[in-house]
């Protein structure tokens, strides 16, 4: 590729795109269904149909406008017009150019798979390591044909499974050219047909069945009464009311707001997550280890409470919040505001703390950073006070801390003493209570579903036992040992890319995968002992959640193993979400990532591949370059700009976790054309490869509340 690398940073490879449970031995957990059974009900159809006469392929023209990063500026490069075929012939003619290998080939076509697949299959381009002509189709000038001689079927069970619940969401009835959203992601079928569902889905599903069935009794009966009390919970709540009074209250018009906010963030903190800041503490990502007490955005809308020592557990995943205002503000206002207020003054009340809320979360969103790429290390609390004095920082920071504090995203506390300073200290006041209140409240109205991620919130460690105890220990070996067969042959892939070196090169080489679980998931004595320990309630959520706070969330400095040498990061299990975390340097797998159906060891590479390795293959692109974001960024179009509801960049890193798991399956398996297709589905490795990436990817964003049904997506 032509891209450069500057001082030590990724070029192309950097910005690369594209296409491309058994019983556990206690006896004390029941277990819900065996592996297969699970298999069976997440994705079974009884019959499966012939589709092969509904196999729509395309043979108009487009014009192909390729664009190419020269040192990270993107100039246009020559249009190249291409009879193009389905996605069959997308990598037949990616491959074709691959003679000027590491270009970035951007379309039109291309964006709209990976922006929720809007109106054409072809993918967006950026090559890395050059593969293998996939031998699924052959050319013809350029024109792009399928083999006459097709791969034989799968004759397995599980790929049966697979291919109903691939048919299960497309309609034949759409052209895939023009309409390969409609095409591939139908939101017209059955919706008991409808079998494919994204990890966390699945997941919440089984979780909702173990709080509702193996909960009553036993060991887990605790857990089921929190579960229970979430379902009760009101808005209205007498112990809401009585805790934010504690805390100062509602400050009427015309009251003398605080001088400063941090005696009332100082309250909070002894009672539960701060809703302006997190701090905790983490060792450094240096060999001579350290502690370090690090400040940070909030993490109260995370899907993990988390705990202040950040190493000696398992960590929850970066969180981006969705929604500017919360669901349950306007009850909660209702609730908190006087009832002799007149009807415009509380219009104005009303007013005024959902815009702070709804500004503050808009910093949160433009300002939280996942990595501590432009974090600022500080000696001591005096120093701090002198860079960020809108807060008494020796409130909230331990009096007998004396190491070293490191502010991850110093441009998010500007940004915050600027909001505090645009508002009157006591509308600050107001909206901070409520910010604190939603912050243990379920996320939504209380239901099961939300109840059960509010469970799985407040409990994680427990919960995830309890959703661990349900797996064998040979099916998790099973999935660790494969997944780190991808996550080596992914690696293996990007090393060959004539443009990886320097700096990148060696973060690559350096790269690590954790997809064990931590220990303590396993240690059943321990997890019953401390769910004992806690006071729960069957009607009382609020109150429930501040006293496992209390109990568990605050610590002493004094509690802290200095002697700790050791950064190793473990994933939540029922968090199904890979990440990369940048102080382990490592990539993070939850094992309910590893159990998706796809990844079955019975069913062809390229669906798991198409599952489990793109996941990878994004978080890979994330740790290479912190460059990466800035670089390719500036080679996205601005047609990507109508997605206001979802992040340009994971539109970009989506795209490239493709590419980089389509090359690396070709380089690890070798020409397709040896690949089992699915039964009954009349389409090749390669359709199905792109076509599972697609419809993960539909499942994952309608189970996650993004719209891809707005005017945004279906006028591109």
């Amino acid at each position: 590729m032509t891209d450069k690398l500057s001082k030590g940073e990724a070029g192309s490879a950097g910005t690369s795109c594209g296409v491309g449970a058994c019983t556990n031995s206690s006896s004390a957990i029941p277990n819900v269904e065996s592996k297969s059974n699970m298999f069976q009900k997440q994705m079974s159809i009884s019959k499966i149909g012939n589709f092969g006469a509904h196999n729509n392929t395309c043979t108009g023209s487009k014009t192909d406008e390729i664009e190419v990063i020269e040192s990270g500026n993107c100039q246009p490069r020559h249009p190249k017009s291409s009879a193009i075929g389905w996605v069959c012939c997308a990598p037949c003619i990616w491959l074709r150019t691959s003679a000027t290998v590491h270009k970035i080939a951007l379309t039109a076509a291309t964006l709209l798979v990976t922006s929720l697949l809007v109106a054409s299959p072809i993918l967006f381009l950026i090559s890395t390591a050059p593969s293998q002509l996939p031998r699924d189709c052959y050319s013809d000038n350029d024109d792009c044909m399928p083999t006459i001689q097709p791969p034989p079927e799968c004759i397995d069970q599980t790929c049966r499974l697979a291919a109903s619940s691939i048919q299960s969401r497309m309609d034949w009835n759409m052209k895939p050219c023009k309409e390969f959203r409609g095409f591939s992601c139908s939101h017209d079928s059955d919706s008991s047909l409808r079998i494919l569902r994204s990890a966390q889905e699945t997941v919440d599903i089984q979780m909702q069945q173990l709080l509702e069935h193996n909960t009553t009794i036993g060991p887990y009966r605790k857990l089921g009464r929190l579960y229970g009390s979430c379902l009760r919970q009101k808005i209205n709540s007498t112990t809401i009311n009585k805790l934010l009074d504690q805390l100062g209250g509602y400050l009427p018009i015309g009251a003398l707001g605080p001088s400063n906010l941090s005696s009332l963030l100082g309250k909070i903190y002894e009672m539960g997550p701060i809703p302006l800041l997190d701090i905790y503490y983490d060792l450094s990502s240096n060999r001579r280890r350290q502690v370090l007490l690090i400040i940070s955005g909030p993490s109260t809308s995370a899907p993990i409470l988390e705990g202040k020592l950040r190493w000696m557990g398992p960590r929850a995943p970066f969180h981006k919040i969705k929604d500017m205002v919360p669901k349950l503000l306007s009850g909660l206002l209702d609730s908190f505001l006087p009832n002799g207020l007149s009807y415009d003054h509380k219009m104005s009340e009303k007013e005024s703390i959902t815009n702070f809320i709804a500004e503050f979360n808009k910093i949160r969103i433009e300002n939280t950073k996942k990595g501590f790429w432009d974090s600022s290390l500080i000696s001591n609390v005096t120093v701090l006070q002198e860079h960020h004095p809108f807060l008494n920082w020796s409130i909230l920071i331990p009096c007998n801390w004396t190491g070293q504090i490191v502010v991850r995203n110093p441009i998010y506390l500007n940004a915050l003493q600027e909001l505090i300073n645009k508002y009157p200290t006591r509308v600050a006041h107001n909206s901070i209570l409520l910010l604190f209140a939603l912050g243990i409240l379920p996320q939504s109205n209380p239901s099961p579903v939300i109840c059960t991620r509010a469970t799985m919130w407040a409990l994680p460690e427990i919960s995830a036992s309890l959703f661990v105890a349900q797996h064998s220990q040979d099916n998790i070996d099973d999935v660790v040992k494969r997944t780190g067969i991808v996550f080596d042959a992914l690696k293996a892939h990007l090393k060959r890319a004539p443009s990886l070196k320097g700096a990148a090169l060696v973060k690559l080489s350096q790269l690590k995968i954790q997809s064990k679980l931590w220990p303590g998931f396993y240690n059943l004595t321990a997890m019953i002992k401390q769910l004992e320990s806690y006071e729960i309630s069957s009607d009382d959520w609020f109150n429930n959640v501040i006293k496992i706070y209390k109990r568990t969330k605050n610590i002493s400095t004094d509690d802290i193993d200095w002697q700790l040498n050791v950064h190793e990061v473990w994933a939540y299990p029922t968090v199904a979400k890979v990440f990369y975390d940048a102080l382990s340097h490592s990539i993070v797998v939850p094992l309910s990532v590893m159990l998706v159906p796809y990844f079955n060891i019975k069913t062809p590479p390229y669906l798991q591949y198409a599952s489990v390795g793109v996941a990878l293959g994004k978080e890979i692109l994330r740790s290479i370059t912190k460059s990466f974001d800035d670089k390719a960024m500036r080679c996205v179009p601005s047609s990507v700009n109508v997605f206001s509801n979802y992040s340009r960049m994971d539109i970009l890193i989506h795209s490239g976790g493709m590419q980089i798991s389509y090359h690396s399956m070709l380089s690890l398996t070798g020409p397709i054309k040896g690949m089992a297709r699915l039964p009954g589905l009349d389409l090749t490795p390669t359709q199905i490869f792109f076509l599972v990436s697609a419809q993960e990817l539909c499942a994952e964003s309608d189970y996650t509340g993004i719209n891809t049904d707005t005017d945004d997506f279906g006028n591109m």
